[in-house]
């Protein structure tokens, strides 16, 4: 790949001068939590250049690295090589572009041997879209990306099939056939790319940056991307079993008992499962497509109960699902007033699958048992404004 002039560039980085073999690496985790560590390896930490900052993660708990690039910021890989030569592999990041350029190139994660046909790894922005190659054997991306919004990425070589793909927001962004990565050492860097010897620093944030040493598939890419909570309550645990981490806080005392699968929560008056955090950011967007499952069984007898409710401090708040005290269910979402979707009585003492989905296109649709019940006709979400918690068995706002 030749670069041309008009890319900006400077700080050269010190290409190593010896050649060291890399090893087999399962998976790599950098969450930026005012850190570089990396969690689950020894000898692949990030050190920082140019002194970059953190800022509030996507996911509203720990942080986000926040690179500028006027300042040549940016997170080297010390001492271990980390392998992609001539095998599969998969990179993941959470991104906030702020202030692309046309003609400039953004640096998210790369590694370079030399500026020499398949021996430069660069996943990058350049032109609004995104890339990922290795040096003059590139795939890009068709979705020109907007400033200010996170975006889930992901650059995968599968060796079995020889393809590039590029992934945004869970979705296919463009593949072609490509011969593999032949690096075998270099600096891997997180915000910067070398191919032209000097860098090409990202301008934003930066979370959650993964590393697999196999190509995903299709659905563990969409569930990186999409799935923000599951909560499976197995044995009363209020653990996150979906990629963030956004564990939940009991107030009250929820109880564990049987659940349609494995556990369950008990929740009688009072007891509600929060966060003491915002964690939702894209249940704050307009207009933002948003699923919601879960499995419900009524006991004893019918009262009001609240099973998902979300809530601002700016005091935006939707009922999603409610059950009123006649056993019968109702959805809610928000244009402005509220649009309300009426739902089946659920029975009494029996396991109930509610799905709520919405889309602009759609808007809300609501399954039971995961048959289609109705809809409520196309409209626009309107949103918060900003992350958001969930509430679930409740409706009290946590500050």
């Amino acid at each position: 790949m030749l670069l041309s002039s008009s890319r900006q560039c400077s700080s050269r980085f010190p290409y190593p001068t010896t050649t060291t073999t890399a090893q087999y690496i399962a998976s790599a985790f950098w969450s930026f939590d005012n850190n570089a560590l990396e969690l689950y390896n020894s000898g692949l930490d990030g050190a920082l250049a140019g002194s970059p900052s953190y800022t509030t993660s996507v996911f509203g708990y720990g942080a986000a690295i926040y690179l500028a690039r006027s300042s040549t910021q940016y997170v080297y890989i010390t001492p271990k090589v980390l392998p992609f030569d001539s095998r599969s592999f998969t990179i993941e990041a959470w991104i906030y572009p702020i202030s692309l350029s046309s003609g400039t190139e953004y640096g998210i994660f790369g590694q370079c041997q030399s500026s020499s046909y398949d021996l430069c790894l660069h996943f990058i922005i350049r032109s609004s879209v995104l890339y990922c190659g290795f040096f003059s054997n590139d795939v890009s991306g068709v979705t020109t990306l907007t400033n200010n919004t996170w975006y889930h990425v992901a650059c995968i070589y599968d060796s079995t099939t020889q393809t590039q793909q590029v992934w945004l927001d869970g979705n296919l962004d463009n593949s072609r056939s490509a011969s593999a990565y032949n690096g075998l050492w270099g600096i891997t860097t997180i915000g910067a790319t070398f191919e032209s010897g000097n860098a090409s620093s990202f301008n934003g944030y930066i979370d959650n940056t993964r590393y697999a040493g196999r190509a995903k598939n299709s659905t563990e890419i969409s569930n990186d991307a999409t799935l923000q909570v599951y909560y499976s309550f197995d044995g009363g645990a209020l653990t996150d079993n979906g990629p963030n981490g956004i564990n939940g806080t009991a107030y009250g005392s929820p109880s564990s008992t049987t659940g349609r699968v494995n556990g369950a929560l008990q929740f009688n008056t009072g007891p509600y499962i929060s966060y003491s955090y915002h964690p939702f950011y894209f249940l704050g967007v307009n207009g933002k497509p948003h699923t919601i499952a879960v499995w419900v069984k009524p006991t004893g007898s019918y009262s009001t109960q609240t099973i998902v409710f979300v809530g601002s401090i700016s005091y935006w708040c939707v009922h999603f699902l409610v059950m009123h005290s006649n056993g019968r269910l109702y959805a809610n979402s928000w244009n402005g007033a509220g649009v309300p979707l009426t739902g089946p009585i659920l029975p009494l003492n029996t396991w109930t699958h509610i799905g709520y989905t919405y889309s602009s296109t759609n808007g809300v649709r609501l399954y039971i048992n995961g048959s289609f019940y109705s809809s409520t006709g196309a409209f626009t979400f309107s949103a918060a404004g900003q992350s958001v918690p969930i509430v679930l068995g409740g409706d009290k706002i946590v500050h």
